[in-house]
């Protein structure tokens, strides 16, 4: 009884330590950059680890970035969907881009921070280990990814010179796989 009630303090005291880090790594997305980075080309994004690589989205596909309580699977899902979690009374729908990507990676956390994407008709989570931060990044830096047609590169603006992937938030959005529609007893319902 004693050893449950020690597992169940370290779990929460595992809780509020990851909890405290989301909000020391809260981002604040500002469309605001400074005149170097307007020259040069440059544009901010938001780099975090997967398995054991690093990849980024433009701030402007970024709402928020957070460390959920919880992802509740749904069943009936592609594998790549993870399941939902509840940000403020809103549902979003969490998915792993390692599997839809294809990259033959695997999460490595337990508990996932989570990048929320979204535009004016869809929103969903990326499930991540690690938000690295935001970084800007020069135009010419990024140049195309090697290799041939496939998921990541359909979905890759290309790589930096220290070899971070750019992902195309905006195209990720546009993607019908991260919606489903499933009618059950005549009404359909959806989750995107």
């Amino acid at each position: 009884m004693e050893s449950d009630t020690l597992d169940y303090f370290k779990r929460e005291s595992d809780r509020e330590l990851l909890r405290n880090r989301a909000e020391k790594l809260a981002l604040k997305i500002s469309a605001e950059s400074t005149g170097e980075e307007q020259k040069s080309g440059a544009r901010e994004y938001v780099f975090f680890r997967m398995g054991p690589h690093t990849y980024g989205f433009e701030t402007s596909a970024v709402k928020e970035v957070m460390i959920p309580e919880d992802i509740v699977s749904v069943p009936c899902t592609p594998d790549f969907h993870l399941g939902v979690m509840s940000v403020r009374g809103h549902l979003w729908a969490v998915v792993d881009l390692c599997i839809f990507l294809g990259t033959g990676d695997k999460l490595e956390s337990e508990n996932p921070g989570v990048v929320l994407l979204a535009n004016d008709e869809t929103e969903f989570g990326i499930a991540v280990d690690e938000v690295v931060g935001v970084i800007p990044v020069a135009d010419a830096e990024i140049k195309p990814l090697p290799g041939g047609e496939n998921q990541l590169t359909s979905f890759s603006l290309g790589l930096t010179g220290d070899r971070k992937t750019i992902l195309d938030g905006a195209a990720l959005l546009r993607e019908e796989s991260f919606t489903i529609n499933e009618f059950v007893g005549g009404s359909q319902h959806g989750l995107s």
